[in-house]
């Protein structure tokens, strides 16, 4: 589950969430950086942490630190919920690193996906969910909430953020389930579903 900030992507991961529970299957939520000691560790530094309102992580440092979080969180949980048969679903995951690190960030996209692969281990969603919304829609709804560090890197940032999202999943739809999330809660779990509930067969 991805996208820009305000997307309602932690929202529509938790209806999943109970959808697959209420119909017997074991899952698990998990959100990146995150999910592990190392992960949510990883994720005061590129996250929490605005260093006195400077922002001095340089992009590339930035890359690597996302990249071994996800690392960690696959060896550690991912791989072994899996081959327990568990279901597994993902607040952010690489998408949010190529738009993020390589369209906003301007560090080499093709890098970035090389350093993807390698953190992955080359494991991918069955359904990836990228939730989108213009970014003023997306700030006024997170408005009742403080700005993490990279939510308060600028309009300028946040604009590239929401545009580098539309271009990843036109570039890749094959890969990608592109969600317009201006409409109501519910009718954006309405489609989510509709593209999972065919993997429960």
């Amino acid at each position: 589950m991805d996208g820009p900030d305000g997307a309602g992507k932690s929202t529509q991961a938790k209806k999943l969430l109970e959808k697959l529970e209420s119909l017997g299957r074991k899952v698990l939520l998990l959100r990146e950086p995150g999910g592990t000691a190392t992960g949510e560790a990883i994720r005061k530094i590129v996250l929490e942490n605005k260093q006195g309102g400077e922002d001095r992580l340089a992009p590339l440092a930035e890359t690597f630190l996302f990249q071994a979080a996800r690392a960690q969180l696959i060896e550690e949980v991912i791989r072994p919920a899996l081959e327990s048969g568990t279901w597994v679903i993902c607040d952010r995951f690489t998408l949010s690193t190529l738009v993020y690190q390589g369209y906003a960030g301007g560090i080499d996209k093709g890098l970035v996906k090389q350093l993807s692969k390698a953190a992955t281990q080359g494991l991918v969603p069955d359904r990836y969910f990228v939730l989108w919304v213009p970014v003023n829609i997306g700030v006024t709804r997170r408005e009742h909430r403080a700005a993490d560090r990279m939510e308060s890197k600028g309009d300028a940032f946040l604009r590239a953020v929401s545009n580098g999202f539309r271009h990843a999943v036109k570039q890749s739809r094959k890969e990608y389930v592109l969600v317009d999330a201006r409409g109501s809660i519910a009718e954006i779990e309405s489609q989510i579903w509709s593209n999972v509930e065919p993997l429960l067969k």
